[in-house]
């Protein structure tokens, strides 16, 4: 099958707006994988691309994307509503629930109106209009409202009063604009679970992430990466089951699709709290990904060949008719 890939290429790696963006590296993978599971794969680019060349799409029967988009809440959505404009089927998540997932308040939201623990938290459009008193006490991490892979975050995210807090949302907004989210910091442990399928969706073993023991933040959104990291958990059957059945639950109250991945804190007492969730996952071999295929005895490209297979089953299943009233 003659697979495109759509995604937005990472040129400057030092560029902190290129972040979300993949690397030739991370092409290169995923067009190997891609090899090796007996498609043909095709670099279509991203929405820039697919605007000035429309005609490219019917070079291809199925597009991966990974295109993450430049600017605002939405962005992730982009390239998928093109696709769907043109009536071209891809994998992985649908525009609405690319936007949702961006938006860390928004799923925030989902996740209590599920009942879902999630760390308290307030919001503010601009650092000064910053609330006069947070509804948790401190410590605090201040992040931007709709970025993603890290950015933005830093030893300097975690705050111990309002003084601090108001510096770092000044720095923030210098940084990154957009709005913040203040959110109550659960210093003790992180996971990760990869989820991949439809009807129901499978949640992958829960990885634990390494702790920077200096600032508990994860060791991956600290520059530079520590050379040692913490894993203070004990990832027990029960709080493996938990996780994944928090991630499933967001996967399906997001409307997510085909595979995403769920980042989860747990308390001093185990108790776990929803941090978010990316609908567009990275490919990277290096990530989640590679770690969740080593855990499971695979290889990277088998596990895109189970993303590749739940979205081919999805395609294949008749839609569902309306109720006629």
């Amino acid at each position: 099958m003659r697979i495109g890939l759509t995604y937005d290429l990472q040129t400057d790696p030092a560029d902190e707006r290129q972040a979300e963006f993949d690397p030739p590296a991370v092409l290169d993978a995923v067009s190997g994988a891609l090899a090796a599971l007996g498609h043909e794969p095709v670099r279509l680019g991203g929405t820039a691309e697919l605007l000035e060349q429309p005609q490219r799409l019917r070079e291809v029967a199925l597009v991966l994307n990974l295109a993450e988009g430049r600017d605002g809440r939405c962005r992730e959505a982009w390239v998928p509503m093109l696709l769907e404009l043109r009536g071209v089927p891809y994998v992985g998540s649908d525009p609405l629930a690319l936007s949702l997932g961006l938006d860390k308040v928004m799923s925030k939201r989902l996740a209590a109106a599920e009942g879902i623990a999630t760390p308290r938290w307030a919001s503010a459009d601009h650092p000064s209009r910053l609330p006069r008193q947070l509804p948790f006490p401190f410590p605090a991490i201040v992040k931007p409202r709709w970025e993603g892979s890290g950015r933005g975050i830093g030893a300097g995210a975690v705050v111990r009063s309002p003084e601090a807090l108001a510096a770092r949302a000044a720095w923030l907004a210098a940084r990154c604009g957009g709005p913040l989210l203040i959110e109550e910091f659960i210093p003790s442990g992180e996971l990760t679970v990869c989820v991949i399928g439809n009807s129901p969706p499978a949640a992958l073993p829960a990885i634990q992430r390494p702790l920077d023991p200096a600032t508990r933040l994860s060791c991956h959104v600290i520059r530079p990466i520590p050379s040692t990291g913490e894993c203070p958990l004990v990832l027990d059957e029960p709080l493996d089951a938990e996780a994944r059945r928090i991630a499933v639950r967001m996967f399906e109250a997001i409307g997510c699709r085909d595979v995403a991945r769920v980042d989860l804190r747990a308390d001093a007492q185990g108790r776990l709290f929803f941090l978010e969730i990316n609908p567009l996952p990275s490919f990277d071999p290096e990530g989640s990904l590679g770690l969740i295929a080593e855990c499971l005895g695979t290889t990277y490209a088998a596990l895109i060949g189970r993303v590749l297979d739940a979205a081919r089953q999805r395609l294949a299943a008749p839609a569902p008719r309306a109720a006629i009233p």
